[in-house]
This record gives C-alpha cells, structure tokens and sequence, in this order.
C-alpha cells in the first residue's frame, strides 16, 4: 500500500503546468515586456527632444557671444590711441570725412544701423581692423527676410581690403525680423535723426526655432536669447 502510494505521488509531481497556466504565464510576460518597451521608447523619445533642445540653445548662445563679443570690440582702436602725425591721412576734419574713415587702421565703430542688420568696424581677432557685418536675410543671396524662419549671415573683410565681405550661416530657423535695438548715451532709444555716433549700446534678441519637431507632440522646440553689449563707438573720435 506505501508502495503504491509512493508511486502515486511521484506520477503527480512530474505533471508539467496545464496549458491555462501557460496562457496566464505568457499573458503577463507580455504586459510585462510590453510596458517595459514601451519606457525604452519614451526615454528615447524624451533623450532625442532634450539632445535637439540643448543643441539649438547652444547654437544660438554661440551666435549671442560672438556678436556681443566683436560688439564690445567695435571702435577699436580709435582715433584717440594714436599720434595724429602717424596717420595715413591727417587732413580729415570733424565736419568733413571722419578720421577714421580717412585711415584703414583706426575703426570707426558702428557705421550702418537697423532692427535686422548692423555693420561695424574693429580689431576683433587681432588681424586688423575689420569691417563685420550681420543681417538678417531670407537665404544665402542675402534677399531681405520676408517669410520666417530665415536666417542670419556674417561678414567680414579688413577695412584695408573692402568692398563686399564673404557671407556665411551664423544662426538659421530665426522667426523674428526686428534683432537689434539701440539706446543712446543718455538712456533714450536710438532715433536715425540722431546719428550713428549717439547709440551707446546695442540690444540683440532672437526667437530661433528647431528644425526638427518634437517626437511625442509634433511641436517645433523653440529658444529665445536677449543680451545687450556696450560699445566704444568713438563718437568722440570723428
């Protein structure tokens, strides 16, 4: 009888699991991977928006730096940093040709203003005097922006070579025209009437927009950056 008994036990313990279990068991391993792979792809979904978010931020704070950089180097050297007798050309007057117009290796500053596009000269690298250039423009012919996004180009040639400079992408997916503002030496707004040489400091602001959307929302990721840079204008150097 303890035989059999014995033999009946051992009979139901080498049983396999029935196919209800199995179906169960293959059910919640399915939930399971399914949640599982489903983090995975909203991590990644997250990690590339983040990667586009933190790439056009750092494109446009490099563009803010640059320009604000040779800003704050526009006007030099000026007029007052050399001996009048070393000039190449010392019959300019206060009224007639500036100066510094007169001789490629003093800057004038600023020497063209607008909402969307500046010119200036300076030693911005230690090369020379420099005639930069940054303007807003529809695309690479320097056609004025009219559609956004558009884009922002600069130039630059030395002062003693002129004419046009080669023009390069700074910034691209830019969605506002009016970048520069101005405000003159006794804190008031820039007006034309008053000349280039009134304008103390010069204020940047972009809206720059992602070229690639978002992939969980569609939506285009958007940067907005304003800085403002102090300039040696040489007003008192013309």
């Amino acid at each position: 009888m303890k035989k059999q008994s014995s033999q009946t036990v051992r009979h139901l313990s080498q049983h396999g699991f029935t196919l209800l279990e199995l179906m169960i068991s293959v059910a919640i391993l399915s939930a399971v991977i399914g949640v599982v792979v489903e983090g995975m792809k909203n991590i990644q979904i997250r990690n590339t928006n983040d990667v586009n978010k933190v790439g056009l931020t750092q494109e446009s704070r490099q563009f803010m730096d640059q320009i604000l950089r040779d800003l704050r180097q526009s006007g030099n050297p000026g007029l007052a940093m050399f001996d009048v007798a070393t000039l190449s050309s010392t019959g300019c007057t206060p009224s007639g040709v500036p100066c510094c117009a007169a001789n490629t290796n003093v800057a004038c500053g600023l020497t063209s203003f607008s909402s969307s596009a500046i010119t200036f000269e300076g030693d911005i690298d230690g090369s020379g005097v420099s005639q930069v250039t940054v303007k807003l423009a529809q695309d690479m012919t320097g056609a004025a922006c009219t559609t956004v996004p558009c884009i922002l180009l600069r130039g630059t040639v030395l002062k003693s070579v002129g004419g046009t400079p080669p023009y390069y992408t700074e910034l691209t997916g830019v969605i506002n025209t009016s970048i520069f503002s101005a405000t003159e030496y006794d804190g008031s707004t820039y007006v034309t009437t008053d000349g280039l040489s009134q304008i103390r400091n010069v204020g940047a602001t972009i809206y720059v927009r992602g070229n690639q959307p978002d992939a969980g929302t569609g939506v285009y990721p958007e940067v907005t950056l304003v800085s403002a840079a102090r300039l040696n204008n040489g007003s008192e150097d013309q």
